[in-house]
């Protein structure tokens, strides 16, 4: 039974899920590739609205900046709609940037397109008026979304994509950010695959964006991942409502022996985003990482704070287990997560201790197994305006008996924006 993993019920070979390759097999191999984008002009795509957003650099590339406008692609190579396929794009974000790639699409002349999926593409946007983005680039926007960023502004960026039937598979950079396989029932917020053409988006007046390659190639229609598709447990259903309002979830303390392979495995087919933990001692283990989309964080408690080095990591997470150790930490200014394990916050500290997490920008833990803290205790930390993570995700079985995290966002009134994301 070591070759295959079981998922929700569902059998499904180990190498499948991890393979990081886009080069499809010999028995899957279509047609050549096709370049979309010419570097002389924008022949074969065509602007919607704001059509002045879009032009072609001296250097011939395509650029967007400027009010809102989708470049859609109607040219030779469309032959009527691109259904399973390949794509290579070469693209550049500039600061506060925000973009996408849509594919089964279709042209439309104003709004956001209607119909297909979105691949994010923004690696600091922050969002505008009262909305706060936190998706990253090579998200499969809204089905499964991505909050660490594997890229950087003002640097050439490759994002893959391979679209089989059911499965959508994305890479930034060689880091393989999604694999998703299609549910059969049709899921309220998430369109299903189809059929269609490609879209680039331009998004507004302070997203500047550039696209120098645009490589695409077929695969069969009858081209299929083979895997079965995912049955939903009642708990994705409920994780799938509050992600359209914009939650992130994130498990920052994951309490399990899982492999970094067998993590990335977790957030594939969940979509909850998990760390790689490690204590000081072990901290160099974080390497394992490097090449999976999973953040990295650095576990200590009072006895071993000091034995903290140059910080690697994304987020440093402290452990109390009394009030004395939870004061230590909470004053240290070294940690940006607080794990309490003592649970003085059920005690008459807990005052004292919310003021000092909100002093000193430590986000609190809300655990879905221990179930804690309190309601109570987080209405007040809420109030207080302190920030919030999650623990308790991993593995499936835990959210099968539990979704406390779900009990605090409705019973303290929690938003996304008190969430706290690692280097946002």
């Amino acid at each position: 039974m070591k070759n295959i993993h079981l998922i929700w019920g569902v059998i499904i070979p180990l190498g499948l899920l991890l393979s990081s390759s886009i080069r499809p097999t010999a028995r899957q191999s279509s047609g050549a590739w096709m370049q979309l984008i010419n570097g002389k002009d924008m022949s074969g795509w065509k602007a919607s609205e704001n059509k002045e957003t879009w032009s072609v650099t001296p250097e011939g590339y395509l650029q967007a900046v400027g009010k809102r406008s989708h470049l859609f692609y109607e040219g030779e190579y469309l032959n009527g709609a691109f259904k399973n396929f390949e794509f290579e794009a070469q693209v550049r974000t500039f600061k506060l940037a925000n973009s996408g790639i849509y594919f089964h699409t279709k042209y439309q002349e104003s709004g956001w397109p209607g119909q297909g999926i979105e691949i994010q593409v923004n690696n600091s946007h922050i969002g505008e008026g009262d909305y706060i983005e936190l998706k990253r680039m090579g998200s499969l926007y809204g089905v499964r979304n991505v909050y660490k960023t594997f890229a950087k502004d003002d640097e050439w960026i490759t994002v893959k994509a391979r679209v089989e039937n059911d499965r959508v598979q994305i890479w930034v950079n060689e880091i393989k950010t999604v694999d998703y396989i299609q549910s059969e029932r049709r899921m309220a917020g998430i369109k299903k695959l189809s059929s269609g053409t490609f879209c680039l988006q331009g998004h507004d007046p302070n997203s500047k964006m550039q696209y120098r390659s645009f490589k695409v190639r077929r695969l069969p229609d009858a081209a299929s991942s083979n895997l079965a598709p995912l049955t939903y447990a009642p708990w994705q259903d409920t994780l799938l409502k509050y992600q359209g309002q914009q939650f992130a979830f994130i498990d920052l303390n994951p309490r399990t022996s899982l492999s970094p392979q067998d993590l990335a495995k977790y957030v594939y087919s969940t979509g909850i985003n998990v760390a790689l933990l490690k204590n000081p001692k072990t901290a160099k283990e974080l390497s394992e990482a490097k090449k999976l989309p999973l953040f990295t964080g650095i576990k200590v408690n009072a006895d071993n704070l000091a034995n903290l080095k140059a910080n690697t990591a994304d987020y440093i997470i402290g452990e109390s287990t009394g009030i004395e150790s939870a004061r230590t930490l909470l004053n240290s200014k070294k940690i940006n997560v607080w794990s309490d394990k003592g649970q003085d916050l059920n005690t008459d500290q807990a005052d004292e201790l919310l003021d000092l997490a909100k002093q000193n920008n430590v986000a609190i833990e809300i655990d879905n197994v221990s179930k804690t803290p309190s309601l109570a205790v987080l209405r007040k930390a809420k109030a207080k305006g302190c920030k919030f993570t999650f623990a308790g995700l991993v593995p499936a079985d835990k959210l099968s008996q539990s979704l406390y995290v779900v009990e605090a966002i409705r019973g303290a009134k929690l938003s996304y924006k008190d969430q706290y994301v690692p280097k946002w």
